[in-house]
C-alpha cells in the first residue's frame, strides 16, 4: 500500500491523505509518497503537519502541528425551538415545569 500526501497545506493547516494498495509510485501532482516509516506518524497526525523534503523533493520527516478547533455545530431544530421557547418564557415570566 502506498500513501501519499499533499505537498501544499490546505487552509486550515492540514495536507490531504491517500492510500491506495495497488500503486508503488506517487499518482497525483502536487502530492509526494509518504516513506513507510512515516506513515503511521502520517495518519495518526491526519495530515496536519509540517512537511521535511529533501533536495530531491522526497518526503524525509514530518512534524505534527496542532489541529484547529472544531467548529460548534448549529443547534438542532428542536433545540432551537427550545430556547426560543424558555426565552419567551422569561420575558412573560411563565414558570415552565
Amino acid at each position: 500500500m502506498l500513501t501519499i500526501i499533499e505537498l501544499s497545506a490546505r487552509e486550515d493547516g492540514g495536507h490531504g491523505l491517500q492510500s491506495q494498495s495497488h500503486r508503488t509510485e506517487c499518482w497525483l501532482e502536487g502530492w509526494v509518497a509518504v516513506p513507510e516509516d512515516l506513515v503511521q506518524a502520517a495518519w495518526d497526525c491526519g495530515g496536519y503537519c509540517s512537511l521535511a523534503l529533501d533536495g530531491d523533493g522526497a518526503l524525509v520527516g514530518l512534524t505534527p502541528i496542532p489541529r484547529p478547533a472544531e467548529p460548534e455545530a448549529e443547534p438542532t431544530e428542536v433545540e432551537q425551538l427550545r430556547a426560543d421557547v424558555d426565552y419567551l418564557a422569561a420575558l412573560t415570566g411563565v414558570e415552565l415545569v
